[in-house]
């Protein structure tokens, strides 16, 4: 299948069922397969149209189901849309909101604190956030000014049906005489560019958290632009020559400006990069780590041969060195004040994919983001803070309306897409393939449930299901384990063969009779 082929599942899980079981893919439902070859983009609300109206129904009137349980045998069951889970960019198709532009976070709306930067838009500024007595809001060496904006607004959902009630209507299509001219946005619409459809549903306006910011890819790319930066990867670093050029332009770290050299322009060292030396000592390092099976993939491979940066790093491989490996690698390479800032932010994300969340915790964890940030605006230049660095700052608040991360992250939606793609077989009809796929995996999955004889993926064995494998008559040689590696011998001495033979007849119950 090309890969510019682009089909957009829409798949829904029970969150009625426990934590643990209503991610795994046996209980995903594919509900709809919007087909390709092009993103729908603004049409998107015209596929969902058969989802919503099936929502409604459940909503309104509700669906009799079998119940052996009840009297009756039988009772009225009803659901809501809880939430969605998707990536940052699909967000902007189904919220309205573009990601784009100044305005581009949901949450701050209006007051997004963005500023032009060379060929792009940082969003820079976080002293913002500060109580208004705090001496950092005077300091200028964050940006060369004075930080008098009073923090954000907290929008309501009242707020938000305000603003969409000035939004224009638009006509789905592509063709030109049917909506598909391009339109620039009213000053009055700030960034809706739709109403989205799951307005629809009667309950949809009063939800407070209704699109969840993916914690999965908000954290590799904050890792990837920390790793980037760091090892001074020429294709992924934020300290480019227009970086520096706009701190000369705010007037700032003056130490760090672009000079000539005769007839060429110098770039100085920075403090946030790794020399050279220290670039290989942290690959070196993270080569040499090992973890225990299934907890990350062979990272040693993603190491350059010149031991000089990371390549083909996959999300949870970033998940795995922003909680793990980079609070330990970087602590040696940097400065105190760089590489402490950097353990805080590594430290949160650890906290906030826990298994369990307290509130106070997340509370807590809001003030001290506020400081992590500010901290880092000292540090980095303005071009290293995109849309994904300020987007954490509204990660613990979404904690606190929605619970611990990993039933709300795209984790296991990335694994059933994966699924998803086995299924196809003929790559001219990938929709055809993933549909009947789909339906002939559900009705063995359901098959599978009555067969006790027969090995299913509800009954097999664990993957680690080592058992006990007995290599003597004696008891005190089972294991516990499978054996696994070269096989090698050992010979002892005198003194650890009489320690062996102690231990062996002490502790062997079938040699009992023969020592009474």
């Amino acid at each position: 299948m090309s890969l510019s082929y682009s089909m957009w599942p829409v798949v829904l899980t029970t969150y009625n069922l426990p934590p643990w079981i209503c991610i795994k893919a046996e209980y995903l439902m594919l509900s709809l397969l919007i087909p390709g070859p092009q993103s729908p983009g603004k049409d998107m609300d015209v596929f969902l149209c058969p989802l919503i109206d099936e929502l409604k129904e459940l909503w309104v009137h509700g669906l009799d189901i079998r119940d052996a349980a009840s009297e009756n045998g039988v009772f009225r069951m009803r659901a809501v849309l809880l939430w969605t889970v998707n990536d940052f960019p699909v967000r902007s198709s189904l919220s309205g909101w573009s990601g784009q532009g100044y305005r581009a976070c949901p949450t701050c709306n209006e007051d997004t604190p963005s500023m032009r930067v060379i060929g792009k838009t940082a969003f820079f500024g976080h002293r913002r956030f500060l109580p208004t007595n705090r001496h950092w809001r005077s300091n200028l060496q964050f940006d060369g000014r004075t930080e008098r904006k009073h923090p954000p607004r907290r929008f309501s959902t009242t707020d938000i049906l305000e603003q969409l009630h000035r939004v224009k209507t638009g006509i789905p299509g592509k063709h030109p005489n049917y909506g598909g001219v391009k339109r620039k946005r009213g000053d009055d619409e700030l960034n809706w560019r739709k109403k989205s459809i799951f307005y629809e549903l009667p309950y949809w306006a009063t939800i407070e958290l209704k699109h969840n910011l993916d914690v999965m890819h908000i954290e590799k790319n904050v890792c990837d632009s920390l790793l980037g930066t760091l090892l001074a990867d020429p294709h992924k670093s934020k300290d480019t020559d227009n970086a520096r050029c706009d701190l000369a332009k705010l007037g700032i770290r003056h130490e760090l400006h672009l000079f000539e050299d005769g007839n060429k322009l110098m770039k100085p060292a920075a403090d946030y990069t790794f020399s050279e030396a220290n670039r290989r000592k942290f690959c070196r390092f993270i080569r040499s780590v090992k973890f225990p099976d299934g907890f990350a993939s062979n990272l040693s491979k993603n190491v350059a041969q010149n031991d000089s940066r990371l390549l083909g790093l996959k999300s949870h491989d970033f998940h795995v060195i922003m909680q793990r490996l980079l609070p330990v690698g970087c602590r040696s390479l940097v400065n105190k004040n760089i590489w402490s800032t950097i353990v805080e932010l590594c430290t949160f994300f650890k906290q906030l994919c826990a298994s369990t969340v307290n509130v106070s915790d997340m509370v807590e964890a809001q003030k001290q983001l506020v400081l992590i940030l500010c901290k880092l605006e000292r540090i980095f230049p303005p071009t290293f803070f995109d849309i994904m660095i300020h987007l954490v700052l509204h990660l613990p608040e979404e904690a606190i309306l929605g619970g611990p991360v990993h039933i709300r992250w795209m984790y296991p939606f990335e694994g059933y897409l994966k699924r998803l793609k086995d299924y196809v077989r003929n790559a001219a009809k990938p929709e055809g393939s993933i549909a009947e796929g789909y339906v002939v995996d559900e009705a063995l999955t359901f098959c599978s449930r009555y067969f006790d004889d027969v090995e299913t993926r509800f009954n097999r064995p664990d993957r680690n299901d080592d058992g006990i494998h007995p290599t003597r008559q004696l008891s005190v040689f089972e294991s516990q384990c499978k054996p696994l590696g070269k096989q090698s011998y050992v010979e002892l001495d005198n003194n650890d063969q009489d320690k062996a033979e102690f231990y062996i007849l002490n502790n062997s119950p079938e040699l009992e009779p023969y020592l009474k």
